[in-house]
């Protein structure tokens, strides 16, 4: 006699998979991968050894400039003008911080410019009490090319420069006396 095997059915039922555990884990793999992804980068850097030579250093000759600063204080506006090399010929002139007297500071500015077309650089200083709507004036009249004041470029002076002339009579205003706290 042969024995039959019972086949059983099984019922399946619904099953649920938590995934939850994984997705912690995946997102705490990603931000390792993120994180280690910025030290894994490869750069290379050029680096140029000096020449050792017995031949003196050559002598790169500074050329005579023109220093413009302009020192404005709450009532006052003290303009000087000297060259970097002797002889100095120091120019100094005093403007009052007025609207009415905008106009002569902006004259002599551009004397100053004409005189010098190379020189495109004034440096600004201020006091502390000094109100920003002052300063912007005076800005104003020292940097901006008036509608009639001649278009100055020196001399082998590059695209940008002309752009800048056209636009600017001293297109390079440093804030000298910034001071963080």
């Amino acid at each position: 006699m042969s024995r039959k095997k019972k086949v059983r059915k099984i019922k399946y039922r619904d099953i649920e998979l938590n995934i939850m555990p994984f997705i912690d884990v995946f997102s705490l793999l990603n931000t390792f991968l993120l994180m280690s992804a910025v030290f894994l980068s490869i750069g290379i850097l050029e680096v140029q050894i000096p020449f050792l030579t017995s031949a003196p250093p050559e002598k790169k000759e500074d050329s005579r400039s023109l220093e413009i600063k302009v020192d404005m204080e709450k009532t006052k506006i003290e303009v000087t003008a000297a060259y970097n090399k002797p002889p100095i010929n120091e120019q100094k002139r005093e403007f009052k911080v007025d609207k009415a007297e905008m106009p002569n500071l902006h004259k002599f500015m551009l004397e100053l410019r004409r005189s010098n077309p190379e020189s495109d650089k004034v440096q600004f200083f201020t006091e502390d009490d000094v109100v920003w709507k002052d300063i912007a004036m005076v800005l104003d009249a020292v940097k901006v090319r008036g509608p009639t004041d001649p278009v100055i470029v020196p001399a082998g002076a590059s695209e940008l420069d002309k752009k800048l002339a056209a636009e600017f009579l001293f297109p390079k205003v440093v804030m000298a006396s910034v001071m963080l706290r």
